[in-house]
């Protein structure tokens, strides 16, 4: 099993807490980090796990995250 850790950042806090999260799971679980962007539409096989985080602002998820996702957020 494999775990996939996915995230958006803005100011790079988001990123630094997704690797905080992979370094955790590393000991027992093969993890990659990657960027929303760079994410893959359809996981492999080997994927078990999905981690997903992204930034949010005042309650809402920001744009680019929130559209990725489909979640509704306003502007």
């Amino acid at each position: 099993m494999r775990a996939l850790v996915v995230y958006e950042s803005m100011f790079g806090n988001t990123r630094d807490i997704a690797q905080a999260v992979a370094d955790g799971m590393s000991a027992e679980v093969e993890v990659e980090v990657v960027e929303v962007g760079a994410a893959p539409e359809h996981l492999d096989a080997e994927v078990g796990l999905l981690v997903v985080g992204g930034q949010h602002v005042v309650g809402q998820l920001v744009p680019l995250t929130a559209d990725q996702f489909g979640a509704g957020h306003s502007r």
